[in-house]
């Protein structure tokens, strides 16, 4: 034999023990019974292994032959028991495999004994090694095939490390029948380079069944990066409530981690969501407040808001061996499904909120208004003399006090409207009509507000600005913007109301030169009870409900409210609103023309 077949199975052997002694440490690390039976198929592989080097070829001694074949067949019998600690066998299989491995070390002990070096024993020793190396490629075959099958529906990861112990052992069995079947072919210098250097790749094989390095886990991970994406963006973006997106974390968690079941906790211990097994079964899981010592269930925390949550998973019959990847990789998903539970809580406890403020506006108003409209009846009996006649100072009070009811209406109605649009109940009466004339009648209702030190500056063009709106709310926001403004230039001064049109568009620009608006504070204008508090405008009366309610019909409408400010030089409010299409302009005057000279025609004849 040459020096370099030597070299090379010394090599084998070394990495055969080496192999062993890694899975022991592994073992003694991780200990678990499946894995146990793996490992000592494997250590007693590294053991035949190294005892065939301690054998003389020329002087072979009978106990380190009969402990190498007893060896190599009970590496063999423990895979098996392996497979039976994942996927269990019937009990008559369990008793043929017995029967088996007995027949075998009885056969190995005749061949040791008996057969070796007899005269006339070469036929027999020849059927005696096919029944022992037949019967080592049943114990491992049956596996192979059995967990090649069964990963078809594991994670890559898991998928990948049992097709890789599988395919080593396959390697071993086509080794062992082509060495005794080609005979005295197979025992040159080269057919035992060859079948060593063959051998010697099973071992890394092996090994990264146990222990694969973290970049071949992320080649194996690689065909699932978009499910996992998926995952994420199905937790953290499409999922509307805690329940539902508890109940996708949990279902998502099941399938990237190779699971049977799995449930969710909340931080008070209450179950979320389940999926894989019943409420039950959940509950009587979470009462044991930890993983279980067989590894069966496997935990992760969910840190929220009001406390730490559970997300569990029952892990399937291969997790505990080859599913280690994924257990590390179920505590990074837990931290994505404990920022989905934070975002969903928030988003529940914001919708809680605009219930509560939408409900308060529907009681209020409707409970104010009936109320409000007595006194309004009464206030007018009183006013016209109906009740009799009032004196100077009673027909002073009774015009204050009617105007407070004014502004209580007001307010009203505001809410009223503020309640429609966030039930969806709010309808618009569009109608063609001149913008001029709706911001003339805004600024006639304003000018009541008027004191001494405010004008109102009425900037209109000569051409009729045409637009298809709601007139009534209209006339609306644009009365709130002007109220606005006067309210806003505690020092008096000019609001001008200018209304323009250009390129299919309207706009009605509020101008004043009252207090301005400081860039920090033009996000909350526009908001639901929204209002800028500063010194200057604490003491101003207001709901906050004005510009939320004018920009929400503004944009019903197809338009919208934009505001430029300066703080201390005032601020422009402009309404922006659709004009009526030209074409729709053409074709009516067309048509209105060909009415008319229809009606001519009549005429004269």
């Amino acid at each position: 034999m040459t020096q370099a077949a030597v070299v090379a199975q010394y090599i084998t052997t070394a990495a055969f023990v080496a192999l062993g002694v890694a899975i022991a440490y592994r073992w003694y690390r991780q200990p678990g019974r499946a894995q146990g039976m793996l490992a000592v198929a494997i250590i007693l592989l590294g053991l035949v292994a190294a005892a065939g080097r301690l054998q003389d070829p020329n002087n072979p001694n009978d106990l380190i032959a009969l402990f190498s074949t007893i060896g190599f067949l009970a590496s063999g019998y423990f895979v098996l028991r392996f497979r039976h600690e994942l996927i269990p066998l019937s009990r008559r299989a369990l008793w043929a495999a017995d029967g088996l491995l007995a027949v075998s070390v009885a056969v190995s002990i005749a061949e040791v004994v008996w057969l070796r070096g007899g005269a006339g024993a070469g036929g027999w020793t020849e059927i005696a090694l096919l029944e022992l190396i037949g019967a080592w490629a049943i114990f491992t075959g049956e596996p192979i095939v059995r967990f090649w099958l069964a990963s078809n529906r594991l994670p890559a990861v898991q998928r990948a490390r049992m097709r890789f112990l599988g395919g080593g052992f396959a390697v071993l069995i086509g080794i062992l029948f082509i060495a005794v079947l080609g005979g005295s072919a197979f025992q040159s210098p080269t057919a035992v380079l060859v079948t060593q250097l063959v051998a010697l790749t099973v071992v890394p094989a092996i090994y990264v069944s146990f222990a694969p390095p973290a970049i071949l886990r992320r080649i194996w991970r690689m065909s699932e990066e978009n499910e996992v994406r998926a995952a994420l963006q199905d937790l953290l973006i499409f999922s509307p409530s805690r329940q539902v997106l508890a109940e996708r974390a949990v279902y998502w968690a099941v399938r990237l981690m190779g699971a049977t079941a799995g449930f969710v906790t909340s931080a008070d211990g209450k179950l979320l969501a389940a999926t894989g097994m019943d409420e039950a079964s959940a509950e009587a899981l979470m009462a044991q407040h930890s993983d279980t010592p067989d590894g069966r269930v496997i935990s992760a925390p969910l840190h929220l808001s009001d406390g730490q949550g559970t997300l569990a998973i029952v892990a399937g019959r291969f997790t505990p061996v080859f599913g280690t990847d994924e257990i590390a990789q179920l505590k990074a998903y837990a931290n994505s499904v404990s920022a989905g539970l934070a975002r969903a809580a928030v988003t529940e406890r914001m919708a809680e909120l605009e219930s509560g403020k939408t409900q308060f506006l529907n009681l209020a108003s409707h409970e104010l208004r009936g109320p409000v409209t007595v006194i309004r009846g009464y206030l007018s009996m009183l006013e016209s003399g109906m009740l009799g006649q009032l004196n100077e100072r009673g027909r002073k009070a009774a015009a204050v006090m009617s105007s407070k009811v004014t502004e209580m209406n007001e307010l009203i109605e505001e809410m009223m409207e503020a309640a429609r649009l966030e039930d969806g109940a709010l309808s618009l009466r569009l109608s063609e009509c001149d913008l001029r004339d709706v911001a003339r009648s805004a600024a006639d209702g304003a000018a009541t507000l008027l004191d001494g030190s405010h004008g109102i500056e009425l900037d209109l063009p000569d051409r009729r600005v045409r637009v298809n709106v709601d007139e009534d709310r209209t006339r609306t926001i644009i009365a709130n913007l002007l109220s606005n403004a006067i309210k806003y230039s505690p020092a008096g001064g000019t609001v001008t109301c200018q209304v323009r049109s250009s390129a299919g568009a309207a706009r009605v620009a509020i101008i004043d030169e009252g207090l301005g608006i400081a860039p920090e504070h033009m996000s909350v204008l526009f908001t639901r009870f929204g209002r800028v508090i500063t010194p200057e405008t604490e003491h101003l009366k207001g709901t906050g409900l004005g510009l939320f309610l004018g920009r929400q019909l503004a944009r019903l409408q197809g338009g919208d409210i934009t505001v430029l400010s300066t703080p201390g030089r005032g601020s422009t409010f402009t309404l922006h609103l659709p004009t009526v299409a030209v074409a729709a302009v053409s074709a009516n005057g067309a048509a209105s023309e060909t009415a008319a000279s229809e009606r001519a025609g009549a005429t004269t004849d």
